[in-house]
């Protein structure tokens, strides 16, 4: 996949763009932070193809590169002060009077309830939930994260778990 850089790229955003949006979007909520993140994941993406070795998936190095970008965003956003609750975004989309239907669907909103959900886990949580959602296998996962294959299982059902709960706490509201 070296022989051509710029077509390389063009072929990984016109096949993984909105999914990359989506991982972005897992992990800021910040509208003009979320076009931030997903600029420096393409980026970051750009940079890092020429180094692609065909030691795994092209899917695989993709979404490695995407999360490793995430994950550095967050941690340098933890460091600063956000006026945006996150934890308050599920609150927002469920009281939010929509005055036109029509604009939202009911799969969008429940698309943006689960994102809204997601952003209250933990960063490694966030990530394995979001690769499941994404199709990966455990397998793939373990490849992504640098996690082991067991413990992806694990943390995986304990993440369900956790979005279980925070559903109950939602509805309970």
């Amino acid at each position: 996949m070296n022989a051509n850089t710029d077509k390389d790229f063009d072929f990984v955003i016109s096949k993984y763009r909105k999914s990359l949006y989506k991982v972005a979007a897992t992990f800021e909520s910040d509208p003009d932070f979320l076009q931030d993140l997903h600029q420096d994941i393409l980026f970051a993406i750009w940079k890092a193809i020429p180094g692609f070795k065909n030691k795994s998936s092209l899917h695989t190095f993709i979404y490695r590169v995407a999360y490793n970008q995430a994950i550095n965003h967050v941690t340098k956003s933890s460091k600063v002060i956000h006026n945006q609750n996150d934890s308050n975004d599920v609150d927002h989309l469920i009281n939010n009077n929509i005055s036109e239907p029509d604009h939202y669907t009911s799969l969008q909103l429940e698309g943006q309830m689960l994102i809204a959900m997601i952003r209250q886990l933990p960063i490694v949580k966030r990530q394995l939930i979001t690769l499941s959602l994404e199709g990966f296998s455990y397998k793939e996962i373990a490849e992504i994260s640098g996690l082991k294959l067991n413990n992806v299982a694990v943390q995986l059902t304990r993440t369900k778990q956790q979005l279980r709960k925070i559903l109950e706490n939602e509805y309970a509201k």
